[in-house]
């Protein structure tokens, strides 16, 4: 489930986004920070929480958090960012308008937008994290 999951998202974003990078933690395992390619969209998984079961704990509702983290690098306003930040939210409105409300297939309702870590940047490059929460069940299978 988890991995679908992350295929269909990235899926999502790969139609919207077809001249961005849409890139999954393994894709980015081996990769130096100075090497990856920008503009980019990571695709992270980033836990979950139950957030209801049933008594014969055999079946639990959580919620999953994904992270779509915008990746962008631009030196012109180094100091500043302010071209690094133009670039990121252009990219940023682009995923919100493509992943909100999107139903994602073996969920219980839709994405919703929850509350994300804050950006960070480095040598020109700029993250911008949107996470992401949705609901499925988990069920024992015998």
């Amino acid at each position: 489930m988890f991995t679908d999951i992350e295929k269909e998202l990235v899926n999502a974003l790969k139609e919207q986004l077809p001249h961005t990078y849409v890139l999954t933690a393994d894709d980015l395992a081996d990769i130096e920070e100075s090497l990856q390619p920008t503009p980019a969209v990571h695709v992270i998984y980033n836990g979950y929480r139950v957030v209801g079961d049933r008594p014969d704990k055999k079946a639990a509702q959580v919620a999953m958090t994904w992270l779509t983290v915008v990746a962008v690098k631009n030196v012109r306003d180094r100091r500043g960012g302010s071209d690094a930040r133009q670039d990121a939210v252009a990219l940023t409105e682009k995923i919100a308008g493509k992943l909100l409300g999107h139903h994602v297939a073996g969920s219980v309702g839709p994405l919703a937008l929850t509350n994300a870590p804050a950006p960070a940047g480095n040598n020109g490059f700029l993250y911008v994290p949107l996470a992401w929460s949705v609901e499925t069940v988990l069920q024992r299978t015998d």
